[in-house]
């Protein structure tokens, strides 16, 4: 088998201009914020996402000027509140945003998982949702009834934060798992940055527990911490106070201030973490991890 171990840099580099990018985790947990962080600093531009549930990652490269267009369900904090930066875009009229419901997300990656060119469904017919994203409708030949025909929705690169996973690519996804597996499934690339990385014999000799296989997986990063300020649990909790940091920098027109502090100041993941001081990330840690 080929290692697929990867620095940032050299992942970020799989990241084309303009780009159809997706970030898996859900909000506020288990985002792959390290390379998003990257991404700042390689200076992308003209990504178009697909998320199912935006959080940091979503509104920290909107408001870094890397984003053309973004498809989600939801971008936001949760218990904070929305994306500041992406609401404030959006209202503007300077990103291009696409209203997908979760289902509508999940069926077009499906479509592509299956190499099916649509996946026929009544879910969400006569729905603003549907009159949004412009999908047809058509008879269905067995019943006479009406289907949507959700298209083929496929990333040209799938960012997906994990706990663990050996150098060949099979990823250990704990928890919720969100729409990761599916968006493995359905991207041309994968990758994948891990808390933890294993021997391979410990990922192989549990099949249960390593729900993505290295089939899938294009380049792997070692990434302790990699989704600060989300959570990674069992690991650590989310940053509320980094988070609400963030925020109000965001709002109180401080963006550039808090992104050379913490991305385009800081050369490495290393020195990401030792901005944020390993006291303050000691204290998030999950003590029965």
């Amino acid at each position: 088998m080929r290692s697929r171990l990867v620095n940032l840099q050299e992942a970020s580099e799989a990241i084309e201009d303009e780009g159809y990018v997706a970030f898996g985790g859900l909000t506020i947990h288990r985002k792959p914020m390290s390379l998003v962080r990257e991404l700042i600093r390689f200076g992308r531009r003209r990504l178009r996402l697909l998320v199912f549930g935006g959080g940091p990652d979503v509104d920290m490269l909107v408001g870094s000027g890397v984003v053309e267009s973004v498809e989600a369900a939801y971008v936001g904090f949760e218990i904070l509140g929305l994306a500041p930066n992406f609401r404030r875009a959006v209202e503007s009229g300077r990103l291009r945003f696409t209203e997908h419901s979760e289902y509508s997300m999940m069926a077009g990656l499906l479509a592509t998982a299956f190499k099916a060119e649509f996946i026929p469904s009544r879910v969400l017919l006569g729905t603003d949702v549907i009159r949004g994203l412009g999908y047809e409708t058509f008879k269905s030949p067995l019943t006479g009834e009406p289907l949507i025909a959700y298209p083929r929705l496929e990333p040209d690169v799938a960012v997906i934060h994990a706990q663990a996973c050996d150098e060949y690519g099979n990823t250990r996804i704990e928890g919720v798992t969100a729409i990761d597996l599916l968006l493995a499934k359905a991207s041309r690339k994968v990758i994948v940055t891990v808390e933890r990385l294993l021997p391979v014999e410990e990922m192989v000799g549990d099949p249960a527990r390593t729900n993505l296989p290295s089939t899938f997986v294009d380049y792997v990063v070692e990434s302790p911490f990699g989704a600060h300020p989300t959570s990674c649990y069992p690991y650590y909790t989310y940053d509320l106070w980094h988070m609400i940091s963030y925020i109000d920098s965001c709002r109180d027109g401080r963006l550039e201030d808090y992104l050379e502090t913490y991305v385009r100041g800081v050369d490495s993941p290393e020195s990401y973490l030792r901005q944020v001081g390993e006291a303050h990330l000691n204290r998030l840690r999950v003590k029965e991890a």
